[in-house]
Formats: structure tokens, sequence, C-alpha cells
């Protein structure tokens, strides 16, 4: 996977934003709002479960809890981002872990994050927080919608009634 030019040194594009939470939500087996190995190797079945497993944890399970946050997964794809993959790179990427394809290892970010482990000021926990941050407004925004669809889908629901 090489490095294209392009918006680079941009955030995430909302689709791919949508796109990352959307196989997060897909990997987190047991809906807690998390990722944990036991998901994983479930996710990938008899695809080198136990490999992809290990190396999407060694990737991405920044804090070694064992655990991959929902902060930690779109922190990664940030850092993805950042270190030089472009948009389009990214999007091929989450469709074939979309469709259960092996897990990728992202040379430039392993790279990154080796480097950060050594700095006082580690970059990786600083886009692990502003993901928190991002998280925390968009999550409440989701549950709204998602109950105003119920809300609108009762009414709905009453009113064919009441009209047979």
């Amino acid at each position: 996977m090489g490095c294209t030019s392009g918006k680079i040194n941009e955030p995430l594009s909302l689709r791919l934003r949508e796109k990352a939470s959307e196989i997060f939500k897909k990997l987190d087996i047991k809906g807690n709002g998390t990722i944990d190995k036991e998901g994983t190797e479930q996710f990938w079945k008899s695809n080198f479960a136990k490999l992809n497993s290990e190396a999407l944890f060694e990737a991405v399970d920044f804090d070694k809890s064992g655990d991959i946050t929902e902060e930690e997964w779109m922190a990664f794809w940030e850092i993805v981002k950042e270190n030089g993959y472009s948009e389009e790179e990214i999007n091929i990427e989450l469709d074939e872990l979309m469709e259960g394809k092996a897990w990728v290892q992202f040379k430039r970010v392993d790279r990154f994050i080796k480097i950060d482990e050594k700095r006082r000021g580690s970059r990786v926990k600083s886009i692990v927080q502003e993901e928190k941050k991002k998280l925390s407004i968009i999550q409440p925004t989701r549950l709204q919608k998602s109950k105003t669809m119920q809300s609108e889908g009762h009414d709905l629901q009453q009113e064919n009634q009441q009209q047979s």
C-alpha cells in the first residue's frame, strides 16, 4: 500500500468515519462497546482468525488492555490517515475488512506508534482523547435520532391501527 498525494493532512472524511464505525460495531460481537479477541476470532472465523486478531490487537489496542475501545479504533484510522495513506486506500482496506478479509499491517503507522511510545507527550494518547471527545458529541445525537425514529414508527403504527 503506497502513499498517494491528496488531502493527507486533513482528518478522515465523515463517510470513512461512518464506515469505520460500522465495522467497529460488526467486530463488537457482544455489543458492549469494545472489541475483544473472542469477537474478532468469531468475525474472521477460519480466515486465519487467530493471526488476524493478534495483528489487529498489536496495532490498535494502544493501552494494551486486551479490549479495543471505539476511541482507540477511530484514533487508529486517523493515525493511518496522518501517516500518508489516502482516503481511497483507507476506503479499500475498510471495504476488505467489511468483507472479512485479512487485517493489513500499516508499516508507517507501526513505525509512528513505536516512536510515539518513546515520546514524553504521546501523540497517540492525544488522538485517542480527541476521538473520545468527538464520540461523546456524536453518540448522544445518534441516540436521540434513534429514539425519534422509534417514536415516529410507534406513532405511525398507532395511526395505522386507528385507520383500520
